[in-house]
């Protein structure tokens, strides 16, 4: 009991992935050594979440334990034409999770119950920046600028990102597959719950022109339009492995 305090402890004192999924894994290991009755299973995954994998643990034939670990990144670059100014932006979204979870079979069959917790790994980055100069003002017959005139390093690189405050997310939700229990090798996984996250909030970054319009107070009203998005919903389909 000593080290599982300690390793949980270890987790959340100063919470990032890698201690994070270190502490997850040490204490299903400590779990799974605990009695000899035991199952374990293993599991690949894919949802909305990414894709990863698991490892349960049945501690008895109603109740176990797994730790789930996911990932999942997209890169897309778009150059604009036609457009005043032409724009180029380099975006980077990534899903994943890291959690532990409690699973908790009622009725002894393959739905379950779940509870746990983890990282809701979410995170989007962008950035755009000007190719042409940018005319405030009225443009003449000749295509000149009847105005003020602001090249793209004047207007500078406008950075964003969306990202969640919290570092630890509770999560519940419901399921049908028993990974730590069964009779068969092979079981057929599904989860559909929510990670309780708290709203997201946006940061903006230039360092031209638009400066002054990416200070927090100026990102109020933007973030305000965020508070009702403080659920991530989770759906995975996945197969498992008994041993």
């Amino acid at each position: 009991m000593f080290v599982a305090s300690y390793t949980l402890f270890f987790a959340f004192s100063r919470p990032n992935p890698m201690r994070y999924a270190t502490a997850v894994f040490a204490l299903l290991f400590l779990f799974s050594g605990s009695a000899e009755a035991q199952n374990l299973g293993f599991a690949v995954r894919a949802g909305t979440t990414g894709i990863g994998g698991e490892v349960g643990i049945g501690l008895t034939g109603k109740l176990n334990i797994r730790g789930h670990f996911s990932t999942f990144t997209y890169g897309y670059t778009e150059t604009t034409t036609g457009e005043d100014p032409n724009l180029t932006v380099d975006a980077d979204a990534g899903i994943g999770a890291l959690s532990a979870f409690l699973d908790l079979h009622p009725f002894g069959n393959s739905f379950r119950l779940t509870a746990g917790a983890g990282k809701n790994n979410f995170d989007v980055s962008a950035t755009g920046r000007a190719l042409d100069s940018v005319c405030f003002g009225d443009e003449t017959q000749n295509g000149g600028c009847d105005g003020k005139q602001f090249s793209p390093d004047k207007l500078g690189v406008l950075e964003g990102n969306i990202t969640y405050p919290s570092s630890i997310h509770p999560y519940m939700g419901i399921g049908f597959g028993n990974l730590g229990s069964g009779e068969s090798l092979v079981t057929v996984l599904f989860d559909l719950g929510v990670f309780y996250t708290g709203a997201p909030e946006i940061g903006l970054e230039n360092n031209g022109l638009f400066r002054p319009t990416t200070e927090p107070e100026n990102l109020q009203a933007l973030n305000d339009g965020f508070e009702s998005f403080k659920w991530y919903p989770v759906l995975t389909i996945g197969i498992g492995f008994r041993i």
